[in-house]
């Protein structure tokens, strides 16, 4: 199909489409103007059409290059994240486990110690009871040895002594021939005498009375702790 390139709008146009107007418009138009004028004008508009298309076409290419190189650069990047991703969980897994079995010997350790312990501590009371039974047993055969050794009763050595010359001339040579150094002499009344029954009776005298209103007398013989 034939075509006509019109200046004014920048393309060529099919002649059979054109209006009769602008058909003879141009046609005049083309007489008025220099041919080879029209037909460098119109190459150079070609060239320079034909250099834009290439240029798009070019950079089109570019461009999905970049694309694709985008695109498998994404892919390679989500593979490694992907890589990434599953090497933490395997890590966190790991952790999971480790943890896992510190807590299991832990358990294990605290059982073990609790058992030593408790048998270190079993050991000890026993040790303690025999201790604490031979301790005992000395004690006990000191307190019998002591108890021997005790004078049994009162330490009401002599009693019913008549409260007269005589009994005392008797506490006298009791007094001097004891060992003073360790033992010391305690005399007192014993039984009311009758002549204080019959004139003062004996119910203000039922806890004792004095060695003057005895019918007779009691030694008693006391360690002494003053010397």
């Amino acid at each position: 199909m034939t075509k006509y390139y019109s200046r004014s709008k920048g393309k060529f146009i099919d002649i059979a489409n054109m209006p009769d107007q602008y058909v003879r418009n141009a046609f005049v138009k083309m007489c008025s103007t220099d041919a080879i004028e029209d037909v460098i004008y119109a190459t150079q508009q070609k060239e320079r059409a034909d250099k834009y298309k290439k240029l798009a076409e070019d950079n089109f290419a570019s461009s999905v290059d970049d694309l694709d190189k985008n695109e498998i650069m994404v892919v390679s990047l989500t593979k490694e994240r992907d890589d990434y991703k599953k090497k933490a969980n395997d890590m966190e897994m790991a952790k999971m486990n480790i943890n896992r079995e510190l807590l299991d010997v832990k358990d294990k350790l605290k059982d073990t110690v609790s058992k030593q312990a408790y048998q270190v501590m079993w050991d000890n009371c026993e040790k303690l009871k025999q201790d604490y039974k031979y301790a005992n047993d000395r004690m006990m055969n000191y307190a019998t040895m002591l108890y021997n050794k005790c004078p049994r009763g009162d330490l009401k050595m002599f009693s019913e002594i008549p409260n007269t010359d005589e009994g005392w001339e008797f506490v006298s040579l009791l007094k001097k021939y004891l060992n003073n150094v360790s033992y010391k002499l305690r005399v007192r009344g014993q039984y009311l005498d009758d002549e204080t029954k019959q004139t003062e009776g004996w119910r203000r005298y039922s806890f004792g009375q004095p060695i003057v209103k005895s019918k007779c007398l009691r030694v008693y013989v006391d360690i002494n702790n003053d010397k």
